[in-house]
């Protein structure tokens, strides 16, 4: 259904094109960028006389009409073991630059020796690699700053030998593996030397991460170093080879230090503990700081049933036990889900859905007949488990829309609108898509609905959302022929009583969709031009000038970067004859700061020095950082450079970490008389685990973080529960693991948190006594689709709505425009008064996000705008930054709630933030870090690279996050995971065991394979076939994939199989769940079986093909 064509040529048919060199072998590939292919995307690339790579043009791709021109060479032994960055040159229309055959045309535009990366090969008939240099004098191969592999086996008492004891428990036919943990006897505790595979990998700056795997390709061992002491995690299977416990640093080091004794206690507060079902299934499982969850499965391996610690008790918002509920349909998509009131055991709900009878599929089929459950009609069966008590708290609909939705519109801002029906006039519908998805409020029965049109090839240009309080937001996209956005409207009422509020948007694009100008408008007040973008002939944006109403901009921002694409400076405050004219700029160092011995250089991607200024004094101020061999900072020196009496350290940041990142002590400094301050001597003098029990402060000194040592106590999901120490008595939560309640010991004062079931935030009351009036006064802020109201009572008024730039200021009508640091981090804004950019705030923040005092610049003119550090909102009243799905303490630099993603992390503190690397990212939706390098990605050739971001690109294991270059498209519909929320998701991501590799290392290592970094999934998935004399066994392989081939899926796997003579023998689409396992499956059946292949086990057990059958098993064919 998509509006491209892809046009691949080979020089047989040159003379289709004339401009093609007619005596070279080439494919030309052709994306047509608008309905008459005048605007288009061409990309070229020619072949030597062996079929190889030598050179690839995309034709005409620069600002300026340039070709960009990437040379492709190899070594005397045919291997590829250089990337030799774009080159822009005047274009040839779609010919081959026969002078550009190796790297000295790059070398000299981007003015160094190597302008390429370079690869080490092993000389062997492995080729694997040895080293990586990177693009850069400062990283080339003979620089001392490369990365380096290792490939050894392990030694004698170098990895300890954790062994398991697993026993079946059943109960109600019921079964579950129950394992012990010990270290083993022999080897005096160790495994044998020359028994595991050890890879090595050295980054840039010289520290080492160590895999150890064992022969079944199962990881052991991971081994970094803080550079005191091997911070060591280690990965354990049971029998069975399920994953059945990961033990994180601290506890290695109390299981060493206890005579390599495991006591429960250490696994407990420390350890991830799994257990599995007789199906293979992860049905319970321990996170540390956390009670057990579990989890119940329908025939069809779907997870049904979730089950936390404290819905095992009644003090939760349902106010009773139970369990999280998912249905599905016949397709595996999630319909509705809800809370099911049952005080059943996880063994007792297995065995129902075990014994299901009636509807052994467990799916929910639309009925036209609805049933009510929370005040709204659900036009489902309810026929899969559960059918009673149940509190519906998500409702998603598919195909057709529901009887009460709005009427389908004809056309959309021109636009085709598919309908949910076939008849003579349509071709196409809305069948296989979400049409609508309703949310409830958590606290009462109050709904969010939103409808979502599609045009005719399946985009998505208009949702309808009727919010909790009966108004509505209505967004439509106009889109064009490669489906961006080019014009967008918002309607928005708080109520149905409320005035509409407007707003427009326009976005301009260049030839290469490269974003070049947008424009904002509210109701009918003059239309406003945020921002200009201005790029490079490499594609890196340069230049963005802002606020331009009148002609001239209010400012006109420059960007630089270094060879491998890192951000070096916006508005260079070192130079001042640019900075003139600027309100704030910034300058980043990484190989080349100033003051080695106060932040030695970085090469690996991490921050060395950050310097700033403002227009506010215009005093240049900077952060020195140095960290330990994790990344973790340990020093923020702050200096002041140029300053006649300048005040060393005034507003530094000393910390230091326990082996899983949990800070110990941390030191904080404030300017005062042109001294430094020490306003914080913080210990971190009690842990459980990993939960802060008390902090003590040793300054004596009330600034920054209050002096207390109160004990913090925790719920049985690692919430925390009160802050003596900050005057809050009591915090209670809901289900999803959020705030609903804060109460504090002053005046009776408290918080209230309003939340819809995916966890978007709908209201905050704060209620405080008034000492003037004698009373308690209440003030409500509303979220609605990003409209803020803020007030009192019946004066509840909206304040503001964000832009890209910055946000909208409602009461005063105007723009503001935000000036953020690499972290997002909102460092000043300013808006237009009288054509002259006037400064609205100006804030400043230390590492861990606390803001100074003494020192802090402005501040804004509209209060109820309190988003800052990182961009999320600080609580005036408790001081948190408030991400997503949890809330930091920017005093003590950690958050106060489990990571919903620990299990992603095991080798770091589920409370810590952002990992302590400071200098490497961002931390993302209270999640996990963000590289730095995806904050930077952009339309440019030379992407920002480093061995994470690499690797993290090659998984998709995060969206890129684009500086510039896009406006923001139509939003797809919300999934199952955002339907219900994160809190489900750590519960019943990876159902399976883990028998591979955690991906933290495996992102290292893939970094040094020998390919180019490409996107890892296509829309429809191969079953493939790799013949008997491609494997080192002599037997066939079937296998799938969702990678364009399955050459790429083995790309650097050392399991004796060559894909690269695979045959595609069938597909299937990823979205239907199980077809590919089944059609994998069926294909395993046609070969006899895996006593005739290479194959290991069975994709499929015979008792869940019976159902795939009856559900893929009409569509199957095999060539």
């Amino acid at each position: 259904m998509k509006k491209f064509l892809f046009l691949f040529i080979l020089a047989l048919y040159s003379q289709l094109s004339g401009q093609l060199s007619p005596t070279e072998n080439y494919i030309q590939s052709i994306t047509c960028l608008n309905e008459d292919c005048t605007k288009k995307s061409e990309a070229v690339t020619y072949f030597d006389g062996l079929g190889r790579p030598k050179q690839i043009v995309n034709v005409k791709a620069t600002p300026t009409g340039r070709d960009l021109v990437t040379p492709i060479t190899y070594d005397g032994f045919g291997r590829r073991t250089k990337e030799i960055l774009p080159t822009p040159i005047s274009t040839l229309n779609s010919a081959i630059h026969s002078g550009v055959t190796n790297e000295n045309p790059a070398n000299s535009y981007y003015g160094v020796s190597n302008a390429f990366a370079e690869k080490e090969l092993e000389n062997s008939p492995l080729d694997r690699v040895l080293q990586l240099a990177q693009a850069g004098d400062s990283w080339k191969m003979s620089s001392g700053h490369t990365e380096k592999i290792k490939y050894e086996a392990n030694n004698a008492n170098e990895v300890l030998g954790f062994v398991t004891n697993t026993t079946i428990n059943t109960v109600s036919n019921v079964t579950n593996t129950v394992s012990t943990l010990t270290v083993t006897a022999e080897n005096n505790g160790y495994f044998k030397p020359a028994t595991l595979y050890k890879t090595t990998v050295t980054d840039e700056d010289g520290n080492p991460v160590i895999q150890f795997k064992n022969g079944r390709g199962q990881i052991l061992l991971i081994r970094n170093t803080d550079g005191t002491q091997d911070i060591d995690t280690y990965y354990v299977y049971n029998e069975y080879n399920h994953k059945a416990f990961v033990i994180p640093p601290k506890a290695v080091k109390q299981i060493k230090s206890n005579g390599n004794v495991v006591t429960q206690a250490i696994l407990d507060d420390l350890c991830y503990q799994y257990r599995y079902d007789g199906r293979n299934r992860e049905v319970e499982k321990k996170i540390p700081g956390k009670g057990w969850q579990y989890i119940v499965y329908d025939k069809q391996d779907r997870p049904v049933l979730a089950q936390d610690a404290v819905l095992r008790t009644a003090n939760n918002n349902f106010n009773t036990k139970g369990w999280l509920f998912t249905k599905y349909d016949e397709f595996g998509r999630v319909v509705y889900t809800g809370f099911f009131a049952n005080t059943a055991t996880r063994q007792a709900m297995q065995s129902a859905l075990n014994n299901m009878s009636a509807n052994a599929g467990n799916n929910e089929r639309r009925s036209r007949v609805p049933f009510s459950l929370q005040g709204i009609n659900i036009y489902y069966d309810k026929q899969a488990f559960p059918t009673g008590s149940m509190t519906v708290l998500t409702l998603n609909y598919y195909d057709t829309y529901p009887v009460e939705a709005p009427a389908i519109p004809a056309t959309v801002l021109g636009q085709y609108i598919l309908p949910d029906t076939l008849d003579a006039n349509n071709d196409a519908s809305t069948n296989g898509v979400q049409v609508a998805s309703y949310v409830k409020n958590i606290d009462d029965d109050n709904w969010t609905k939103t409808y979502t049109y599609y045009e005719s090839t399946g985009k998505p240009v208009a949702l309808k959302t009727i919010n909790h309080l009966g108004g509505y937001t209505n967004k439509e996209f106009k889109l064009d022929f490669t489906g961006l956005v080019e014009e967008s409207y918002t309607y928005h009422k708080k109520t149905a009583n409320d005035a509409e509020v407007k707003v427009k948007e326009r976005f301009v694009y260049d030839n290469q969709n490269r974003l070049l100008k947008q424009f904002h408008q509210v109701d009918n007040l003059q239309e406003e031009l945020l921002a200009e973008n201005t790029y490079n002939e490499i594609g890196q944006q340069i230049n963005k000038k802002t606020g331009n109403t009148t002609g001239t901009p209010l400012q006109s921002i420059d960007y630089t970067y270094n060879i491998r694409g890192w951000l070096t400076s916006v508005n260079n405050p070192n130079n001042q004859t640019s900075f003139n004219n600027k309100l704030f700029g910034f300058e980043l160092k990484y190989d080349n700061p100033v003051s080695s011995s106060v932040a030695p250089a970085k090469y690996n991607g991490s921050i060395s020095e950050f310097d700033w200024k403002t227009a506010n004094g215009n005093t240049l101020r900077r952060y020195g950082y140095k960290y330990d061999k994790l990344d973790r900072l340990t020093d923020a020196s702050y200096l002041e450079p140029l300053a006649t009496v300048p005040v060393t350290n005034g507003y530094g940041e000393f910390l230091t970490y326990d082996e899983n990142g949990n800070i110990q002590t941390l030191k904080r400094y404030q300017s005062y008389n042109n001294t430094a301050m020490l306003i914080d001597d913080l210990v971190y003098s009690s842990y459980k685990g990993n939960q802060l029990l008390n902090v003590t402060d040793n300054s004596s000194n009330n600034l920054g973080y209050p002096n207390g040592g109160n004990t913090i106590a925790y719920d049985l999901n690692g919430n925390m529960i009160n802050h003596v120490d900050k005057e809050i008595t009591n915090i209670s939560y809901n289900h999803l693991n959020l705030p609903t309640i804060v109460n504090f010991s002053q005046n009776n004062n408290n918080i209230k948190l309003f939340y819809r079931a995916d966890g978007t935030k709908l209201k905050k009351a704060y209620t405080y006594y008034a000492s003037k009036s004698g009373l308690m006064l209440t003030e409500d802020t509303d979220y609605l689709d990003g409209f803020q109201y803020f007030g009192q009572g019946s004066f509840n008024n909206l304040q503001f709505f964000p832009t890209s730039e910055g946000y909208y200021d409602y009461q005063k009508k105007r723009y503001v425009y935000n000036y953020s640091d690499i972290w997002g981090n909102v460092r000043l804004a300013y808006y237009n008064s009288n054509n002259t950019a006037t400064i609205d705030r100006e804030t400043n923040y230390y590492p861990f996000g606390l803001e100074y005092q003494g020192y802090n610049g402005t501040f804004t003119q509209l209060q109820s705008y309190t988003y800052g550090f990182q961009g999320q909102e600080r609580q005036k009243e408790t001081g948190w930054g408030s991400f997503k799905w949890r809330n930091n303490i920017p005093e003590l630099g950690r958050f106060f709630n489990v990571d919903p993603l620990a299990e992603k992390y095991t080798y770091n503190s589920p409370f810590a933030f952002q990992e302590n690397k400071i200098g490497r990212g961002k931390e993302l939706e209270g999640l996990e870090l963000v590289p730095f390098e995806f904050l930077m990605m952009s339309n440019s050739a030379v992407r920002p690279t480093t061995p994470i971001a690499e690797a993290m690109i090659r998984e998709q294991s995060i969206e890129p996050i684009m500086l510039t270059g896009r406006a923001t498209p139509p939003p797809t519909p919300p999934g199952f995971w955002e339907k219900i929320g994160n809190w489900f998701e750590s519960i019943v991501e990876g159902g399976k065991p883990e028998t591979t590799a955690p991906k933290s290392m495996d992102k290292t290592i893939e970094q040094v394979k020998p390919e180019l970094a490409e996107s890892s999934t296509e829309n429809t998935g191969k079953i493939y076939r790799v013949p008997s004399e491609k494997t080192e066994s002599g037997k066939p392989y079937v296998g799938r994939t969702r990678q364009s081939s399955p050459e790429k899926r083995g790309a650097g796997a050392k399991d004796g199989r060559d894909r690269s003579g695979a045959e595609i023998i069938d597909t299937y689409n990823p979205k239907k769940a199980g077809e590919g396992a089944y059609k994998e499956q069926k294909a395993i059946d046609k070969e006899g079986g895996i006593e005739n292949l290479d194959n290991k086990r069975n994709e499929v057990r015979p008792e869940r093909m019976k159902d795939l059958e009856q559900k893929y098993g009409k569509d199957t064919q095999h060539r």
